[in-house]
């Protein structure tokens, strides 16, 4: 019997244009805006649409091959497929010895360079001594040291020059990120980028790239931004002004634009967004290609150096473990986007100081990545399909718009100085902030499917986000940046956590009770809605099987004990016993009746019935659940 050799499955099948795929969609939209239905857009307002094809794709190919100009699929044409990227773990330990034992450890299980964060209640390193002491056992010609010690960089700086003397390390094996980033520390702060600091930092650039081949001086340090909920087309865009301000730092000081261009490394954070990581980290290398050429840097210099950090304003402190699937996400996206070194902060980061689990899941998750699915032996994965290109190119255009605007109006010192920065992503951050309150961006386990039984983690309290704005208010208040320019570390899930914070605090765990209308298959999708929307918010949803009648469930109610309830069912079960059953429960004693769904023409009947609030898809649950704590008395 022969073989065939080349078996086409669609063979046989016509292959259907764009205009036959519409039609048969307009079908099922059945007049609804497609629009509104299928399209949707990035905080950037880019168009995401429900089906890409290759008349999508630019008319050029602008992403060239791995390893060539513009580097938009990688910097890189074969080393990372061989040794994958660089494995990073951050060091915050306040005991200078409980550090170096994590580090011994981590080192020995897979990590390959170290991040040393030096600021008040983390490292406490001010002397070489301590760095000595932090570092003992460490090869310092194989591990890469990553300073993060803020406006303290050069201080830190001299520390490790000077343990390399001590250790005898060649200066052409020295293996270092200093971290100078005044622009980031000045976000963090809220403080002025000087002239001093910029001034300070070429000097610093040139003076070590003059002697260790491997040290980058200059940090362009993108967190700060993504953290207070700045857009992709921000993050970019604030990257490329800094990344110009320090090429012209460190050429002022007397390096060429080669030279300069290879100090400076970028850090952006990967989420649990994959296409859209991808796309920002492959734009980024795009962009700086860019910037790099018109500054006249040669080819072999062009290729931006990314290091990526998972996002800690999507780590939740309440059902923490479901951060390892976040956490995954975003490191696959960072792996397969061609990040040079990828940091997953630990599942416990935003509880406290992570202990040994944290940090050993944090390692694995990159290792599995890495040595089981092969991530890194795939140059540039998503290179030709149609969203991550196509993506890719729009974000590219959106940044390369924002940081026109930029330097047209003094470059990113004068953004941050003027608050117009701040002001920027003030306004992405409430945008989203209402995606958040009506559920449109989701957070399982805090925002759904909370998990109110719960055991609670601890753990020592972690260092401060030195100088930068806290959560005292749940995120939910607008930056006051005309007074205090530092950007805050906003954590998606902190306004929902207040209120579970809240409600636990209560003299009374709070309740609602679920007053279910009709049979199981009647009522189970508002009821399962509004158990969710509730407990939210740390109000327990007392639940049933249903109940045939008003008076059932208004008896029910009052054995309750609750002070909540809402009303479940249906539409046809609320014309025929919405009211009536408002009527009852609030007789039983409801002191706020809720309805779950949309009332319709139903709306006046229901309220004068004693319906005191709808809730449905689109609601400002936020509210909802804050309105419903101060009706229990608990404080919030």
């Amino acid at each position: 019997m022969a073989v065939q050799q080349d078996l086409a499955l669609g063979a046989e099948f016509p292959t259907p244009t764009r205009e036959q795929w519409l039609a048969l969609v307009d079908q099922v939209l059945a007049g609804a805006p497609f629009d509104r239905k299928l399209v949707s857009r990035t905080a950037d307002g880019l168009r995401i649409e429900p089906l890409y094809t290759a008349e999508d794709l630019p008319a050029a190919d602008p992403g060239g091959l791995p390893g060539l100009a513009p580097f938009t699929r990688g910097g890189s044409a074969g080393a990372r497929t061989t040794e994958g990227w660089d494995v990073r773990q951050v060091y915050a330990q306040p005991s200078l010895d409980a550090a170096n034992e994590a580090i011994l450890a981590d080192l020995d299980r897979g990590v390959t360079s170290i991040t040393l964060r030096i600021a008040p209640g983390a490292l406490p390193v001010q002397s070489v001594e301590d760095l000595e002491r932090a570092l003992a056992g460490v090869y310092l010609d194989l591990a890469p040291i990553v300073l993060d010690a803020g406006p303290r960089a050069p201080e830190a700086a001299g520390m490790l020059e000077e343990l390399w003397r001590r250790r005898e390390v060649p200066p052409s094996a020295a293996l270092a990120q200093i971290g100078a980033d005044p622009i980031a520390d000045a976000a963090r702060s809220g403080h002025a980028v000087t002239a001093a600091a910029l001034a300070a930092l070429g000097a610093l650039g040139q003076r070590l790239a003059s002697r260790y081949p491997q040290v980058r001086t200059a940090r362009v340090d993108v967190t700060v931004y993504a953290d207070a909920g700045a857009t992709a087309g921000q993050e970019l865009a604030f990257a490329l002004a800094s990344g110009v301000t320090y090429l012209r730092s460190l050429t002022g000081a007397g390096l060429a634009i080669d030279e300069a261009a290879a100090q400076v490394a970028f850090r952006f954070t990967a989420t649990a967004d994959q296409f859209l990581t991808m796309a920002k980290l492959r734009a980024a290398r795009r962009c700086w290609d860019r910037v790099t050429e018109a500054c006249g840097a040669s080819e072999d210099a062009r290729a931006a150096h990314l290091d990526v950090v998972t996002a800690a304003a999507m780590l939740s402190r309440r059902d923490p473990w479901v951060n390892l699937l976040r956490s995954t996400l975003a490191a696959f996206a960072g792996g397969a986007a061609g990040a040079d070194s990828v940091t997953v902060l630990p599942f416990d980061w935003a509880i406290g100081l992570p202990d040994d689990l944290g940090r050993r899941l944090a390692r694995n998750t990159q290792l599995i990545l890495l040595e089981e699915t092969n991530l890194a032996r795939v140059l540039d994965p998503g290179g030709g399909s149609y969203l991550v290109e196509s993506l890719t190119e729009t974000l590219a255009q959106e940044a390369w718009r924002r940081f026109q605007g930029i330097e047209a109006a003094g470059g990113m010192a004068a953004a941050l100085a003027s608050g117009s920065a701040a002001a920027e992503v003030d306004e992405a951050w409430q945008a989203r902030l209402g995606d958040l309150a009506n559920r449109r961006q989701p957070l399982t386990g805090v925002s759904e499917f909370p998990h109110l039984d719960e055991m609670p983690l601890t753990r020592p309290a972690g260092p401060p986000e030195g100088g930068r704005a806290g959560e005292a208010d749940g995120g939910t208040t607008a930056h006051a940046y005309s007074t205090e320019g530092a950007f805050p570390l906003r954590r998606l899930a902190a306004p929902f956590e207040a209120l579970r914070d809240a409600a636990d605090r209560a003299n009374e765990p709070p309740t609602a009770f679920l007053a279910n209308l009709g049979p199981v298959a009647t009522h189970t999708a508002r009821a399962g809605f509004a158990r969710n929307l509730f407990e939210a918010g740390g109000i327990r949803a007392i639940g049933n099987d249903g109940f045939a009648s008003p008076d059932e469930a208004a008896a029910a109610y009052a054995a309750s004990g609750a002070r909540l309830a809402v009303i479940c069912s249906s539409d046809a079960v609320y014309a025929e016993l919405g009211e009536a059953t408002a009527r009852a429960l609030k007789a039983a004693g409801a002191e706020r009746l809720y309805l779950a769904g949309a009332p319709g023409e139903a709306r006046a009947g229901l309220e004068a019935a004693g319906v005191d609030e709808f809730v449905a898809m689109g609601s400002d649950v936020l509210d909802v659940l804050r309105r419903a704590l101060e009706t229990l008395g608990v404080a919030q």
